[in-house]
């Protein structure tokens, strides 16, 4: 849902975005943008009443996807025995608003904004049927591979963005093939435009955005911006790859080896320079007696 609507306001070479973002402080932002370009669509034949038309009822399709998604949410945490009542107001305390479910925008694109104030929040806000126990049980499993090296360790964890995810109705295709062939069915349906105009406006490609304030962490992004104070770890995924492998990895010291290291190296270290200090001490020695031996002949 959050891209079904996005193809019908195409015909604009801005992609649809989606992009997620931990800050430093704890806090994650959610953002989601729908591209829509009046001007190009009304090139392609469609009046500025249709253009009108289509732009109202995909704003109106989104506020009440995410109206629903909200009121499923309080629902959710109403009816959550994992969490007292204190917690429960916590975590809608912690989470977007009512008001933050209307888009801003229109003509140009439409965007979605959440704040969300811990990860956790965002987790419980975004995957719908979870309750609390079974949140953090599936959080805390930890799918990472870890190869492991001497001096370090990488451990790295894969998935798929938004975009690739298999249909549960149909899992031949993925996420973004399906928006596009039910896009292509509203198209049709609700235009006069031709089926090669129809296939040109649906966008082909998407954005997907992980940002971090780590600094540590890589990934397989083709695109890596740094924007205040957070590195922004950003995909392009096309309908042909929308289930491409989204892959990031930390470097891992390991510390006891390099602490074996350190110390191995200060053993080292204080052996020579006892060994230096007891060869210096002997030439000091041996310089003292021979100038004690020197006679001196006066004539």
């Amino acid at each position: 849902m959050i891209c079904l609507f996005s193809f019908i306001l195409c015909g604009c070479s801005v992609p649809p975005q989606y992009t997620i973002a931990q800050k430093s402080d704890g806090t994650v932002s959610q953002s989601v943008y729908i591209p829509f370009s009046a001007e190009e669509l009304s090139n392609l034949g469609l009046s500025l009443d249709v253009v009108a038309s289509l732009s109202n009822y995909v704003k109106y399709t989104f506020d009440m996807y995410f109206t629903n998604m909200y009121n499923n949410f309080l629902v959710r945490v109403q009816q959550d025995a994992g969490l007292s009542e204190e917690d429960k107001l916590y975590i809608i305390n912690g989470c977007p608003t009512i008001q933050d479910m209307q888009g801003e925008g229109q003509l140009a694109g439409i965007s979605y904004d959440f704040e969300f104030a811990t990860a956790l929040h965002y987790y419980y806000f975004n995957m719908e049927g979870y309750y609390y126990n079974d949140l953090v049980e599936e959080l805390n499993k930890d799918d990472s591979i870890v190869e492991e090296g001497f001096f370090t360790d990488k451990k790295i964890s894969s998935g798929k963005s938004i975009f690739g995810v298999n249909m549960q109705y149909d899992s031949s295709q993925t996420f973004a093939q399906y928006v596009s062939n039910q896009c292509y069915s509203i198209l049709k349906e609700q235009t006069t435009l031709s089926d090669e105009t129809i296939n040109s406006v649906i966008p082909k490609t998407f954005i997907y955005r992980y940002g971090t304030p780590s600094k540590k962490l890589h990934s397989n992004a083709d695109l890596v911006r740094y924007v205040n104070g957070v590195y922004y770890h950003e995909w392009n995924i096309t309908l042909n790859n929308a289930d491409r492998e989204i892959t990031t990895w930390q470097i891992i010291v390991n510390n006891n080896v390099w602490y074996a290291l350190a110390l191995i190296g200060a053993i080292i270290l204080a052996f020579v320079l006892i060994i230096i200090s007891y060869i210096k001490t002997k030439k000091e020695k041996k310089l003292s007696q021979d100038s004690n031996d020197i006679i001196i002949i006066e004539s």
